[in-house]
């Protein structure tokens, strides 16, 4: 009989790419049965011989969606159980205490949290919200028997609220498969900017518009194309973006909203040079962004803020530049670089390709996620 592991999230939808297209398709590929179940969509189907048993829990209380999460994994009967978020391991515990000892808890762990929840208030509910959910991070933490982190920089603070806890970095690098290498076909004055991602003024998604727009009054004889895939936070958002759109009919827009992990490339093949212009706060300074090893895949060269997690990631950059985000004269400059010197576009993306060949690939991940999988089991 085939292990099985039950994945659980909170906070992402059923067929998000690390939980569905990585680790689940990783370990249906190497002999475990594979559920997920999410808390974000009802959804009960099989796909590519995994099994989707996720309910919607938008209107249940945290206590409600807990109780839900353990019935369902009651149903299921796990050896191990993958948990994206803090909230899911309590699930996850009572079912390790009440039915299974032997079950094995996993919490995969790829968000600065409570960064990303408790910053969004202000004032002091943001501090308290913040010390609160810390806490309960250190207790959920440790009912875990092993954290599985995205990125390097991620794993200092679980070392120092979870010492004896085993670890293993499993990061978010792209399946090769979904993300062949696509040359760059240049016409003289013409260039196709990308950009994927949530659509909001912290991504930077508005610095790259009024980037746009000093380009197309400076050069008004080059023809623009900017090609999106994600979506707006808010109607006003998108709004604003249907307003300046009609005001700058010149430049061509290729819109599309969330795509499956595996047609994604069919959409950005088109681009020759990503831009991400996010602000440089907490999170974004010390966080990889996942996308730009997507971009390097597609061997396209990039433009992204300077992080100091990117600077630390790839020391120098071979396959773009950082930019101040807040610079505007640096971001249009690097633009008109790539512009005026399309055989250098061509030379950075096939160095991102070869980077992401050699070194950052999901089979490198599969490899360590399935290794520290057998080392928790026994």
């Amino acid at each position: 009989m085939k292990n099985k592991v039950v994945i659980l999230s909170s906070g992402h939808l059923p067929k998000d790419e690390r939980i569905f297209s990585k680790i689940g398709f990783s370990l249906n590929a190497n002999g475990y049965a594979v559920v997920i179940c999410t808390s974000t969509e009802e959804l009960h189907t099989n796909q590519e011989s995994i099994l989707f048993d996720c309910f919607n829990g938008e209107k249940l209380t945290k206590r409600k969606k807990i109780n839900k999460f353990y019935s369902h994994l009651s149903s299921h009967s796990p050896d191990v159980i993958i948990s994206s978020e803090p909230l899911p391991i309590l699930a996850a515990h009572q079912f390790k205490k009440r039915i299974n000892p032997s079950c094995k808890i996993i919490s995969d762990i790829t968000e600065w949290y409570p960064e990303n929840v408790a910053f969004k208030y202000r004032g002091l509910k943001k501090w308290i919200s913040f010390f609160v959910l810390y806490l309960f991070n250190i207790y959920a933490s440790n009912l875990a028997d092993g954290l599985m982190i995205g990125e390097e920089g991620k794993r200092k603070r679980y070392d120092l609220i979870a010492p004896f806890k085993k670890k293993e970095i499993v990061s978010y690098f792209p399946r090769l498969e979904f993300f062949p290498y696509s040359s760059i076909h240049s016409i003289k004055d013409e260039l196709n900017l990308g950009f994927t991602g949530i659509f909001n003024k912290s991504r930077g998604f508005y610095k790259i518009l009024s980037t746009i727009e000093t380009l197309e009054k400076k050069l008004p004889h080059v023809k623009l194309r900017l090609i999106l895939v994600g979506k707006f936070m808010t109607r006003t958002e998108e709004e604003l973006f249907s307003s300046w759109s009609l005001a700058h009919p010149k430049i061509e827009i290729d819109f599309s909203s969330w795509l499956p992990y595996d047609l994604l490339q069919s959409k950005l093949n088109r681009v020759e040079l990503f831009l991400d212009l996010r602000e440089l706060n907490f999170i974004f300074e010390n966080s990889l962004p996942i996308k730009i090893f997507e971009y390097l895949a597609l061997g396209k060269p990039v433009i992204y803020s300077n992080a100091a997690s990117l600077k630390k990631f790839f020391g120098n950059i071979s396959f773009g530049k950082l930019v101040d985000p807040t610079n505007d004269d640096e971001i249009k400059s690097a633009i008109e670089f790539y512009l005026l010197n399309p055989d250098e576009r061509e030379r950075q993306g096939l160095l991102g390709r070869k980077l992401v060949e050699e070194k950052y690939q999901w089979k490198f991940c599969e490899t360590r996620l399935l290794h520290f999988l057998e080392g928790i089991k026994s």
